[in-house]
Order: C-alpha cells, then sequence, then structure tokens
C-alpha cells in the first residue's frame, strides 16, 4: 500500500519554524499557537520515524535529516506557490514578473516595454525592481534580467548581449580631455570599489593606471549616472544603459575606446520554465530589443568622441 504524504498543515508548520528557526516565530506567522506548531512538528517527526530538530531550550537547530527534508519541502512548496500564481492568472489578462535592477529598468527597459505589449496583445508586464537574486524556486517572478558572469545554480541563464564599457561624461567636462591619459586627472566614479573595470579600460586605452582608486558614490548607477550629468565626474558605463543618453546628447564619451566586458546581462528564469511559451516570447523579445540597442554602438561612440574633440578646438 502507498505510505501517505503528511498533512499540508504539518508541512508549512515544519517549513515556518525551519525558516525562522523559532517555533514561536513560526506560530505567529501561520497565527496559530506555539503548542499546534509543536504538535504538527511532533505529529510529522512520528510519520516520519526521523528527528528534524535539535531543542535545546529556545534555541532550535535542524538535524542532518531536517536539512534534507527542508530543502525539499522549500521546493516542493515553490512549485506549488508558482502553480497557484498561474492559476490565478488563467484566464485574466496575462502579467508576466520581470526582476532586474533599478537602472536597467530606467535607463533601458520601461521605454520599451509598450512594444512587448503591442505586440503580445493580453500580456503586460510587472516590473519588478530589485538587486537582489531572487530564488526561482519559491518565488513567483517569471523572468530576471541578472548582471554577472552568468553561473548562477538553479537558473536557466541566457546571454542578453555582448557589451562594452567606455567612459561618458558632460559635455563640457569632454572639452578639456585631450588623450585618454587625462582622465587620470579626473573624478572617477564606480559602484564597485573592489571592480577592476576602470583598469580593464585603461589597458584598452593603452594607458598606464596608477591613480588612487575611483570614487564610489553610490552602488545606484542612477545616482553614479545623474552626478556625471552634473558634471561631478567620470562614469565608466555599459553600452546598453547608457546608448538612449549618448543619442539624446544627454552624456558624451570622450574618446572611442570601447572594452569588452568581463561581465555580461543574462536572461534568467527557472529551470523548469524555460520553454513556456510566455516565458519564451518574453526572453525573445528582450534579446531582440537589446542586439537592436547596441547595433550601432560603435559608430555612436566614435561619434560622440569625434564631436567631443571638435568642440573643444
Amino acid at each position: 500500500m502507498a505510505r501517505e504524504l503528511p498533512s499540508l498543515n504539518a508541512i508549512r508548520a515544519f517549513e515556518a519554524a525551519a525558516r525562522l528557526q523559532s517555533f514561536s516565530r513560526a506560530a505567529d506567522e501561520l497565527s496559530v499557537t506555539q503548542s499546534a506548531v509543536s504538535r504538527q512538528i511532533q505529529k510529522l517527526e512520528a510519520e516520519l520515524g526521523q528527528s528534524l530538530f535539535v531543542r535545546n531550550g529556545p534555541h532550535l537547530k535542524l538535524t542532518d535529516s531536517g536539512r534534507e527534508y527542508y530543502a525539499v519541502v522549500q521546493q516542493g512548496l515553490g512549485v506549488i506557490k508558482r502553480g497557484t500564481e498561474r492559476l490565478f492568472r488563467h484566464g485574466a489578462a496575462r502579467v508576466l514578473t520581470i526582476t532586474t535592477t533599478p537602472s536597467f529598468i530606467t535607463h533601458w527597459l520601461v521605454s520599451r516595454i509598450g512594444d512587448f505589449e503591442r505586440r503580445h496583445n493580453g500580456t503586460s508586464l510587472h516590473l519588478s525592481s530589485s538587486s537582489a537574486l531572487v530564488d526561482f524556486t519559491v518565488s513567483a517572478v517569471d523572468v530576471g534580467v541578472r548582471f554577472g558572469n552568468g553561473r548562477w545554480p538553479n537558473v536557466a541563464a541566457v546571454l542578453l548581449v555582448d557589451d562594452v564599457v567606455f567612459p561618458v561624461c558632460r559635455a563640457d567636462v569632454a572639452r578639456r580631455l585631450k588623450r585618454p591619459s587625462d582622465l587620470l586627472n579626473e573624478p572617477l566614479l564606480t559602484e564597485d570599489p573592489f571592480s577592476d573595470l576602470w583598469a580593464h579600460w585603461f589597458a584598452a586605452a593603452g594607458v598606464p593606471y596608477k591613480p588612487p582608486k575611483p570614487r564610489r558614490l553610490s552602488d545606484d548607477f542612477n545616482v553614479q549616472l545623474q552626478a556625471t550629468m552634473l558634471g561631478r565626474g567620470i562614469t565608466l558605463a555599459r553600452g546598453l544603459l547608457v546608448a538612449d543618453e549618448l543619442r539624446a546628447g544627454r552624456v558624451v564619451c570622450p574618446f572611442s575606446v570601447a572594452a569588452a566586458s568581463p561581465l555580461q546581462y543574462y536572461v534568467v528564469c527557472h529551470p523548469d520554465r524555460h520553454d513556456e511559451s510566455g516565458i519564451a516570447a518574453l526572453r525573445d523579445w528582450l534579446l531582440e530589443q537589446a542586439r537592436a540597442t547596441v547595433a550601432d554602438l560603435p559608430e555612436l561612440i566614435g561619434r560622440s568622441a569625434r564631436q567631443s574633440r571638435t568642440a573643444g578646438r
């Protein structure tokens, strides 16, 4: 005879207690009493024939069996949650949730989503602005755009576009720059104080790089680019994020040197959902739009650099 599954209430009590490492906090989250949580877990342990927790007064610690079971339970509840979210949307206007960084939304994505929604009538995009890495095994988020090396556990990742990095600044700042080495006398801004992207670009420009570390004005690229537009420094920008700003003349590229970026944007999702029609359509659209954005980037960078030099004469 097939063994019956534990009750969902017991599973939920175990998951909450394991995640919060407390019966009392689990009880608060589930709106039940602490004794009810304790009884559910005792019943679950009896059914499994395994101790799931080591109890030491108020302190709670998972046993080896508990840690193994917690991983399975988290994954299972995540599948149920995602399936439930999709069923709630079934028959109504389809909503796809995409999570990515605030800078990617502000400087690239938000101005383009209307095109996707026109092409896919009945489907709309919900933008979730966050720099946190979403756990697709438990989140209802459909798609993410992450910046990195493309190697993350438990996701399917597709390179968005081969991007480059190059300096941008305000036009009046560019007029005093005659050669790439002149940048060494300017405030260089960075999002990450541990990044070597500036050294990477100077190497591509053939300039020995031994200045003080670039200034980390903010970990938000939006703030950094705004400071650049105000003449507060020079930003090493990714082409995808500043192509529209270059076209509009809000920033200029003082030199035509661009360096390949060691880190790139990737479209990511749960591996089991990679081939779902809605996710595939969104991914294909993102790839198409990104490639179109950078298609003329070398020409755009070169034209901006030439105009900067001409204006400086």
